[in-house]
């Protein structure tokens, strides 16, 4: 069973694997700033869930490296005692949380943590940063696939997907988010990647991640191209989303 919270209006969730609870990219406090808060600085439009009413968990998974996924200031004040993340963030996790566990990512981990559930690493085969990659989380019985950012799947990611449960939801961005090349490119690629993966993957359910209109200053943002999702209505009346979308519009807990 799959138990799941909207803990902000942007990327942050906890997921109740079948007993084993993971925060998922928790940012519930201050701002995003990427390099410089004159190059981008980003905070929540709509205020997260407070950490009294934040759910006990076992882990911390972080999905990507940037600081809206890796957020410091919120890590230090839950001070989770087991974190599993990109490679890329071991330095400055064991920094700023030198008594919490570690765990970098890399294509398969089981039983992570000696808890019951394995992820797997879906790497992008882009080069050069900006980089979005996917994971799964499953336990054998259920799965989820977070692709925080899109992704396209390849033949491999394909094999991968044989070998493993039905999913029971897929989390992705709805928006399309593009900034010029030179800044990075497309950061989220739209609604016509939701309706691919679904058709890849075929979830039980799929709902809407990272896609907040979020306070934003800076250079990013003043270049920044966002087609926006089409409203709830219009999702439900889509042939391919609507009989699989999960609104997600509180902080209340679902069961799927």
């Amino acid at each position: 069973m799959v138990k799941i919270q909207r803990l902000n209006m942007d990327n942050s969730w906890w997921v109740d694997l079948n007993g084993v609870k993971i925060l998922i990219d928790p940012w519930l406090v201050g701002t995003e700033v990427d390099y410089f808060g004159w190059f981008n600085t980003q905070w929540h439009r709509t205020k997260p869930i407070s950490l009294d009413d934040l759910p006990d968990f076992d882990l911390v998974l972080i999905t990507q490296k940037y600081p809206d996924h890796f957020h410091k200031e919120t890590l230090q004040l839950i001070q989770p005692k087991l974190i599993v993340g990109p490679k890329s963030i071991g330095k400055s996790m064991n920094k700023i949380l030198p008594s919490s566990q570690f765990i970098p990512f890399d294509r398969k981990i089981k039983n992570v943590g000696e808890l019951s559930f394995n992820l797997h690493h879906l790497p992008t085969k882009r080069k050069i940063d900006p980089i979005y990659d996917a994971l799964i989380i499953e336990d054998g019985k259920n799965a989820i696939f977070l692709a925080t950012h899109g992704f396209a799947l390849d033949e491999k990611n394909q094999e991968l997907l044989s070998e493993l449960p039905d999913f029971d939801l897929l989390l992705t961005p709805f928006n399309r988010y593009k900034l010029p090349v030179f800044l990075g490119g497309e950061v989220a690629p739209g609604i016509k990647s939701v309706e691919k993966l679904i058709h890849e993957l075929d979830p039980k359910f799929v709902a809407a991640t990272h896609d907040e209109d979020k306070h934003a200053k800076g250079i990013v943002s003043k270049f920044a191209k966002i087609d926006w999702s089409p409203n709830k209505d219009v999702l439900k009346e889509n042939p391919i989303i609507g009989p699989k979308y999960l609104a997600f519009e509180n902080y209340q807990i679902q069961t799927l």
